[in-house]
């Protein structure tokens, strides 16, 4: 479940309540690039505590009368978390379903593996890449027009997730992967 992967890199952050979770991931604009649906997050969240994952550490009034529960991960959640993360950038499939939602946490993960990660994707978008050369010198004197341009945006979309992870790649194994510097202005901004 990707929202597992997302409550538990928020909470890295400090304790937070379901609603502060759900702001903050908005905030990212996480469903601009991941299918999570935030409006299922409580649910969610209540499941993670289930599974020892998180622990309530404090409810707070609300203006209406109710109460709210603030979380907290667990060692065992953040063991949890590393996981997800790692299989995560070592996923196959489109790199904006497989990695935009991690990069968020990337100054959290084990570099070593990330690196290993990187490379095997930048390998796959290569074998991606050849493929899609040799398909379209193959049939490119049959192909109408559409599937012509439409070939031509797939290896120039290649080439610009190779470019991508490269760069990548070369921050984490350059050691230039950090946190926001001042996680509390950042705040201030929304």
């Amino acid at each position: 479940m990707k929202a597992e992967l997302y409550i538990l890199g928020v909470l890295h952050r400090g304790d937070f309540h379901p609603y502060e979770i759900k702001r903050r991931l908005t905030q990212a604009m996480i469903e601009c690039f991941t299918d999570v649906d935030v409006g299922t997050l409580y649910y969610a969240v209540r499941q993670l505590a289930e599974c020892g994952l998180l622990t309530a550490v404090a409810h707070q009034r609300v203006a209406r009368g109710g109460m709210r529960t603030v979380y907290r991960i667990t060692p065992h959640g953040r063991d949890r978390f590393r996981e997800l993360l790692h299989a995560q950038f070592a996923a196959e499939g489109d790199l904006r379903e497989t990695l935009y939602g991690p990069m968020l946490f990337l100054h959290l993960a084990d570099l070593n593996l990330v690196a290993e990660a990187l490379r095997t994707q930048i390998d796959r978008q290569n074998a991606r890449l050849a493929e899609i050369r040799k398909l379209r010198r193959q049939w490119v004197a049959m192909l109408p027009t559409g599937s012509r341009h439409l070939m031509q945006h797939m290896a120039e979309q290649c080439r610009l997730d190779l470019r991508w992870l490269r760069a990548v790649l070369a921050d984490v194994e350059a050691g230039r992967i950090r946190d926001t510097p001042d996680p509390v202005r950042l705040l201030a901004k929304t």
